[in-house]
């Protein structure tokens, strides 16, 4: 039995596609660009917000840093309050601890913004052991942020699984010599195929409640 399961934050805990794409978009038309729809957001997966801003709209590097703090200061403001929270994810998590499990979260979010979210839902936050965020000081790899709250919480790889709902987060989990397990109810995999290249994909959720019913049986 697994001892340690990590979970990611974006389109695993939450929804939080309406509010990104919101505060993109005003940030986008604002500087001159044109909006994209929701679903644009699928394409930009796994890549950093700058990244992002970069592919969707064809921003310059040089115009980054003005969109990434726009971005920001609209974010704290709106962004935050059109999250959505999945379906049978407190009673997932509820579950976990009940049985003996440790959590963590692992997110490429901003350490800033996710703490705000979860001082919001503090039913949600007081499941975690800890929550390791991206941070502007210190650049991490998912990789080594799994590792990091290995480490953290005295808990090796290989009894540990990561939930994701990309390919970034298979491979995270793939580099670290850990178990995956794919939520297909979120932002990236769209089916089951999608996850078959991944050896070390052990459970495929279609649901937030299914994050207990399958992993509590790893």
């Amino acid at each position: 039995m697994k001892k340690l399961i990590v979970i990611g934050f974006d389109g695993t805990i939450a929804d939080t596609s309406p509010g990104i794409v919101y505060c993109m978009n005003t940030t986008a038309i604002a500087m001159g660009y044109t909006p994209v729809p929701n679903e644009a957001l699928h394409n930009i997966i796994g890549v950093s917000l700058e990244q992002g801003f970069m592919d969707l709209y064809g921003m310059k590097p040089d115009e980054i840093e003005y969109a990434m703090n726009n971005y920001s200061k609209l974010y704290s403001m709106k962004g935050e309050e059109m999250i959505l929270l999945y379906d049978g994810i407190d009673e997932s998590l509820k579950k976990l601890k009940d049985d003996g499990f440790r959590l963590a979260i692992v997110t490429q979010k901003n350490k800033k913004f996710i703490h705000n979210i979860l001082g919001v839902y503090k039913n949600i936050g007081e499941h975690f052991d800890t929550v390791c965020a991206s941070d502007v000081d210190v650049e991490l790899e998912k990789s080594d942020m799994l590792r990091k709250v290995c480490a953290e919480l005295g808990i090796m790889e290989q009894d540990s699984v990561f939930v994701g709902d990309s390919y970034v987060d298979a491979l995270a989990a793939q580099q670290v010599g850990m178990d995956f397990a794919a939520a297909l109810y979120g932002l990236g995999f769209r089916s089951e195929e999608e996850t078959k290249q991944y050896q070390n994909c052990r459970a495929c959720l279609k649901n937030a409640g299914e994050i207990y019913t399958k992993l509590s049986k790893l």
